[in-house]
C-alpha cells in the first residue's frame, strides 16, 4: 500500500479536503475523496489492475495517485464540482455556514461516486476539465532519464522545464527540491532557477529515514503556472 496525499483546498471562502488513497494490489482501486466539516461531498475510484497486468509497480501507481489527486483538486477550483457541493450543502454552500449531511454513514455521492441522475458523472465533469486544461499553457517538468533516488545517498538532478502547449524551454523557473516523510518535517535540499535553455543541474543529498515513509518532491514556479513531480523513496 503507498502512502496517499491529502490536501486541504479553500474555494469560495471553505476550506475542502481531498484525500486520496491506495486499497493495497489485495484491492487494486485508487480512491479520492472530497471531504467538507467532516462530510462526504464527491468520491472517485479507479481500478489499477492494468499495472499490474502489465508488471508495473509501485512508481507507475503512485504516478496514477498523483494523477487522480491533482484532477480532483484542480475539479474543485475549477468550480466543476458546485453542483454536487451545493446539492449536498444546500444554503450552506452560498452562506458559508457549515451543515452536516442528513445520513453521515452512507453519503449517496460516496456508495455511487459516479452516478448522477440529473447530470454528467464525476468522470465526465473531469474528463471536460482536463479537456478545456489542455488547451490552456501549462509548465512540465521532465527529469533526466535513469535519476536514482535512494535514502542516505547523494543524487544529482538534471531538469528541464518547458511549456505544455509550445513545447519551448521556460527560462527563470524557480525550482526547489524537498524531502518529505511521516516522522520528520519537510526538509529543502536544494533550489535553484532554469536557465536560458529551461535545464537546472543539483546535486542534493537525501537523508536517511529509520522508519516510516518518504518521498522527494521537485517543485517548479513560473510565469505561466507550476507543477511538480514527486519520487518515492
Amino acid at each position: 500500500m503507498i502512502t496517499g496525499y491529502n490536501t486541504d483546498i479553500r474555494y469560495r471562502e471553505k476550506v475542502f479536503h481531498v484525500q486520496t488513497e491506495d486499497r493495497g494490489t489485495s484491492n487494486p482501486v485508487i480512491e479520492s475523496v472530497v471531504y467538507y466539516g467532516g462530510q462526504v461531498l464527491a468520491a472517485r475510484r479507479s481500478n489499477y489492475d492494468d499495472l499490474l497486468a502489465e508488471g508495473k509497480g509501485v512508481p507507475e501507481i503512485a504516478a496514477r495517485m498523483d494523477h487522480q489527486h491533482k484532477m480532483m483538486v484542480a475539479a474543485i477550483r475549477a468550480g466543476k464540482l458546485d453542483k454536487k457541493m451545493k446539492e449536498a450543502l444546500g444554503a450552506a454552500f452560498e452562506s458559508g455556514e457549515v451543515t452536516r449531511l442528513h445520513d453521515t454513514s452512507t453519503p449517496s455521492l460516496l456508495a455511487h461516486p459516479n452516478a448522477d441522475e440529473d447530470g454528467p458523472s464525476l468522470d465526465q465533469v473531469i474528463l471536460d476539465y482536463l479537456t478545456s486544461e489542455a488547451e490552456q499553457e501549462q509548465l512540465e517538468i521532465a527529469l533526466a532519464e535513469g535519476l536514482s533516488m535512494t535514502q542516505g545517498s547523494s543524487c544529482h538532478v538534471a531538469l528541464l522545464t518547458t511549456s505544455s502547449k509550445t513545447g519551448l524551454p521556460v527560462a527563470g523557473a524557480q525550482i526547489a527540491v524537498k524531502v518529505i516523510s511521516t516522522v520528520q518535517d519537510p526538509q529543502v535540499l536544494g533550489t535553484g532557477t532554469t536557465d536560458s535553455e529551461g535545464g537546472l543541474q543539483l546535486d542534493v543529498a537525501i537523508p536517511q529515514f529509520k522508519q516510516g515513509a518518504a518521498a522527494v518532491i521537485i517543485s517548479a514556479s513560473s510565469l505561466i503556472g507550476s507543477a511538480e513531480v514527486k519520487r518515492l523513496l
